[in-house]
């Protein structure tokens, strides 16, 4: 086990690899607000992780007029 991952402690560390290891986990994403890495660890047979790890594709640009479009205008709450 060579989960080298700032800010976690072993028994965190240990818990990780656990749940990568499991299979009924899928998606495994971890982020610590004082560094700016993030690390995710995908199934690759289940297509939706493995579209949210890859997360480097375009978005078509009908999703991309949707997300704008329910977009909250200028000064009005979400």
């Amino acid at each position: 086990m060579s989960l080298n991952l700032p800010g976690l402690n072993l028994l965190e560390r240990w818990a990780v690899y656990l749940l990568i290891r499991s299979p009924r986990t899928s998606l495994v994403v971890i982020k610590d607000r004082a560094w700016p890495e993030i690390f995710m660890a995908a199934d690759h047979t289940d297509p939706v992780a493995a579209f949210v790890a890859r997360g480097r594709e375009a978005e078509p640009l009908s999703m991309q007029f949707e997300r704008i479009y329910h977009q909250p205008s200028y000064g009005e709450d979400e």
